[in-house]
């Protein structure tokens, strides 16, 4: 975790630089958006410790030459907000398993076959790494499911499920593709398939991989997400959205249009038609863009000199593979990031803010208020970095988890 202080001399100065600053969208992340618990957490500490300073109260005997903590901030004007990601994930990821209960039952209950038989345990999978680093996150989700949804949440590798699971049932309940995987001394059906692996291109090393992936991609389960909303989060399609007018046609309003489009970052396609006025805008100020291609996870944008290498030597088919991106260059204040215990940065640091945003929705030929079952913002994830650090993941230690303060 992170926690950023910021002197009361800096404070208006802060604000008013954060004021001026308008909000850019970085990316869109449709699949394994992790650390909504732990940014829960971390929400919950801070709010506990700005009451420790806010009492003026310590948590130790004073030595003689101490005085009682002296607050940065008068904590009263300002506000952490709550975060709330952790049991919103949750819920929706319940209420995907209900659903799906609910239509097995219409299933069986319309079915000219004897299906009464066909009752069994359902669970939700979370498609996992192997040796995952991050259990701890997915771990209290599977918790809160547990204890507050009571709904049990089993683990697989894609090998696993390419290894372990199959389709069974009759024609009649999800065209015989109900999604049976092997546990303890017997099957359990999935109801909803929760992917927190799958994203990058190490999470497949063999075709068994694939074929676990499309095990699950032709079954009845409830995918989050499925292969298109997988692809959605694509930065080619957040490139191609940036196109003026391809906006539009998902929008209610040209209002809406406007109102979006202010937040994209200029975003350039490589590759195709003529793209040597982007190269050369990006040549001529290489610290103003950055190289992505289509990966998450971190590590994998390129800046400044391997930006420019990159454009320099790629071919036009190699470019294809990456966007050019407009760098973010976000108002930054001090701060002081720790790590195990131990402050490892003190100095200007920046900030990513993300949201969670839950969308659970039925295909077919329904109208729009039938057909989405919830569609909210639950919590908020605070990224913090030093501002020499480019790349801005947390898992790939680049960056730190915090909390917003509104001031």
């Amino acid at each position: 975790p992170s926690t950023n202080n910021v002197s009361p001399s800096d404070s208006q100065s802060l604000a008013e630089s954060f004021h001026k600053a308008k909000p850019l969208q970085v990316e869109l992340n449709t699949i394994a958006s992790s650390f909504g618990c732990l940014s829960t957490k971390v929400t919950k500490m801070h709010k506990h410790l700005n009451s420790i300073i806010t009492s003026g109260s310590t948590c130790r005997p004073l030595t003689k030459t101490e005085t009682p903590m002296t607050p940065f901030h008068d904590f009263d004007n300002y506000e952490l907000p709550e975060n709330n990601a952790a049991d919103g994930i949750a819920q929706a990821l319940s209420l995907a398993y209900l659903e799906y209960k609910r239509q097995r039952k219409e299933m069986i209950q319309s079915s000219d076959d004897n299906l009464q038989n066909q009752d069994m345990e359902h669970v939700i999978v979370m498609v996992v790494q192997p040796g995952e680093t991050n259990s701890c996150d997915q771990r209290d989700l599977e918790f809160i499911l547990q204890k507050s949804h009571g709904i049990r949440v089993i683990r697989r590798t894609l090998l696993q499920l390419a290894n372990t699971s199959n389709y069974a049932g009759n024609e009649s309940i999800y065209k015989g593709r109900e999604l049976m995987i092997n546990d303890f001394n017997g099957q359990v059906a999935a109801a909803v398939v929760y992917y927190r692996a799958g994203y990058t291109p190490d999470d497949y090393p063999s075709n068994t991989e694939w074929e676990g992936r499309q095990i699950v991609e032709h079954s009845g389960a409830i995918k989050c997400p499925d292969i298109f909303y997988h692809v959605f989060g694509a930065k080619k399609i957040q490139q191609a959205l940036a196109v003026p007018g391809n906006l539009r046609q998902f929008c209610s309003s040209d209002e809406e249009e406007r109102l979006l489009s202010s937040t994209f970052a200029g975003l350039y396609a490589l590759g195709e038609g003529d793209d040597s006025e982007a190269i050369n805008t990006a040549l001529g100020d290489p610290k103003g863009y950055v190289l992505k291609p289509q990966r998450e996870g971190g590590g994998n944008n390129l800046y400044d000199e391997q930006l420019v290498h990159a454009l320099t030597s790629m071919s036009f088919e190699e470019r294809r593979a990456y966007i050019l991106m407009q760098k973010i260059m976000p108002p930054s204040a001090p701060g002081k990031l720790v790590r195990g215990g131990k402050v490892v940065h003190e100095g200007e640091c920046v900030c990513e803010l993300g949201v969670f945003g839950i969308t659970l929705r039925r295909y077919g030929d329904l109208n729009e208020a039938d057909s989405i079952l919830m569609d909210t913002v639950v919590g908020h994830i605070l990224r913090v970095k030093s501002v020499q650090t480019d790349e801005g993941g947390v898992a790939a230690g680049y960056a730190f988890l915090s909390s917003p303060m509104l001031i």
